[in-house]
């Protein structure tokens, strides 16, 4: 498995990166350190609800919503119509922009990953904004190489004969990475995420996510601080990731 060499942006600093030797990025994109307040000002607030699309890859491409509060799965389609999971976008984060200055209609489609609400955003509107803001463009650009970062991961741990213990375990690295912080059994993966959403990430069922979490847990390599993860034994995590020690 290629592993790529990355930095994370991150709820308003820059964070470590995962253990050397290992490098991941997350696909929780969320909390960033964003500020669109010049397109958001007349935003439209719409709520969504868990399970249900806010568009449908291939739906015209009218609207830009940016996460006010929730978080969205983007997923697409492989040419045998089975679904792909690419990324879990939270606030602060866009989605329906993707491949917009290309394409008149959506390369990817956006499900709730949980309820929410997100501020919509006319698709001509926000190109005009990203075309007369520098700072705006800029923002935007940080975004979309994030997302690109994340998607050559996932084509890569898609493609490749990686195990679910190995899929996880990558993934586990990358919010490591992204959102670490010291706690005293170890590093402390500071959002919270379900394993319905690291079931979705690494094409597995929850129950198959329960079991290895329970196997980590049992191993001393993972914990618990209350609704989060704490990581305890980062160096046999990055072994397991590499398929090493299983």
């Amino acid at each position: 498995m290629t592993i790529r060499r990355t930095t994370f942006q991150g709820a308003g600093q820059q964070l470590a990166p995962p253990p050397a030797g290992h490098e991941a990025v997350s696909a929780w994109l969320t909390e960033l350190a964003f500020d669109w307040s010049p397109l958001t000002r007349s935003a439209r607030r719409q709520p969504f609800r868990e399970g249900v699309p806010l568009f449908h890859e291939g739906d015209p491409a009218a609207t830009v919503f940016i996460l006010e509060t929730g978080r969205v799965r983007l997923a697409t389609f492989n040419i045998e119509g089975k679904e792909r999971h690419l990324m879990i976008v939270g606030p602060t984060g866009m989605v329906g922009d993707c491949g917009l200055r290309a394409s008149p209609r959506y390369v990817v489609s956006a499900v709730g990953a949980s309820d929410g609400v997100a501020l919509a955003l006319p698709s001509a509107m926000v190109l005009e904004a990203l075309g007369a803001d520098p700072r705006l463009m800029h923002q935007h650009m940080q975004l979309a190489g994030q997302r690109f970062r994340v998607m050559l991961q996932q084509l890569d741990l898609q493609q490749g004969p990686h195990s679910g213990l190995r899929r996880v375990c990558h993934h586990l690295l990358g919010l490591l990475g992204s959102y670490g912080q010291p706690h005293a059994e170890g590093q402390l993966i500071s959002i919270v995420f379900t394993q319905l959403e690291m079931g979705n990430i690494c094409g597995l069922s929850r129950v198959s996510v329960s079991q290895i979490f329970t196997r980590l847990e049992r191993d001393g390599i993972i914990g618990r601080a209350g609704r989060r993860v704490v990581v305890r034994d980062s160096h046999r995590l990055v072994n397991l990731a590499r398929g090493e020690g299983v």
